[in-house]
């Protein structure tokens, strides 16, 4: 056990990104002193990474290593079990001053596993476009993707380490909702999430990046979806409708912000 630290943040990067500055600056601001920070990236842009953030660790991820999840597989496969809690955040998030409420809920309630919240959605320049609908029904998980709805995501999520500790964590058979598997996978194991109703984490929206391939994520999700068939429809449409009630108010409040009942996210 890291005696220092109780927490471990991975961000896997290619350290091209200016935004990582204001990530890494957001995990220090709220870990305050107790989150282990790694960097995981290519060998060849480890140097630079290393000079630019001194205080950090900056691993090098396997020659073999094709794409972020197998990164993060690498990280938490060497770490996950030194620490009390881990999460990971891309490099161009960063958390917001609610995540603290995470940590919080974590410390006080040993049979919770998992803490989730919600993320607000910024374009390059950090204009806000939108905040994201969320509930406390994590059992609908499945139900709500398979109305296209996604309940979390990374950005706002703080995890016990215990649900790290299986490796592989993440399907990279997928590119885009690997993630997305692992959450549903350890519902389906049992574990206890509890939902905090705080925007606590930016999650950046911009041209060019791999989670903007929605063609390619409506098929990986479709491929998902395909891994449990056995849901009734009628309980689907239920906890959609349940979701949808629950969210009125974000609704409104986006009519009046975008001039549209709609927006990017559901």
């Amino acid at each position: 056990m890291d005696q220092q630290h109780d927490t471990l943040i991975v961000t896997p990067t290619l350290g091209l990104r200016t935004s990582l500055k204001r990530t890494v600056a957001s995990v220090k601001h709220i870990g305050k002193g107790r989150v282990k920070h790694i960097l995981v990236a290519p060998s060849k842009h480890c140097f630079s990474l290393r000079k630019q953030f001194p205080e950090l660790e900056v691993l090098e991820e396997p020659s073999s290593c094709k794409s972020i999840y197998e990164a993060l597989n690498f990280a938490f496969g060497l770490y996950a079990n030194s620490y009390k809690y881990c999460g990971f955040i891309n490099d161009d998030d960063y958390w917001l001053d609610g995540f603290e409420s995470l940590f919080k809920i974590l410390d006080a309630d040993i049979s919770v596993d998992v803490v989730y919240a919600k993320t607000l959605y910024v374009d390059k320049d950090n204009k806000i476009i939108g905040e994201q609908s969320c509930s406390s029904h994590y059992h609908a998980f499945y139900s709500l993707l398979s109305s296209g709805i996604t309940l979390f995501t990374q950005q706002a999520t703080l995890s016990r380490s215990k649900w790290y500790a299986d490796v592989p964590l993440f399907d990279t058979n997928y590119a885009l909702v690997a993630d997305t598997k692992f959450w549903w996978q350890i519902i389906k194991k049992g574990a206890k999430l509890k939902y905090i109703n705080r925007v606590c984490a930016a999650y950046m929206v911009q041209e060019g990046q791999l989670s903007s391939n929605t063609q390619l994520q409506l098929k990986e999700i479709k491929q998902l979806l395909a891994e449990d068939r056995n849901k009734i429809k009628f309980i689907i449409l239920f906890h959609k409708i349940i979701f949808k009630i629950i969210n009125t108010p974000l609704y409104i409040k986006r009519y009046f912000y975008l001039g549209k009942m709609s927006s990017p996210f559901k």
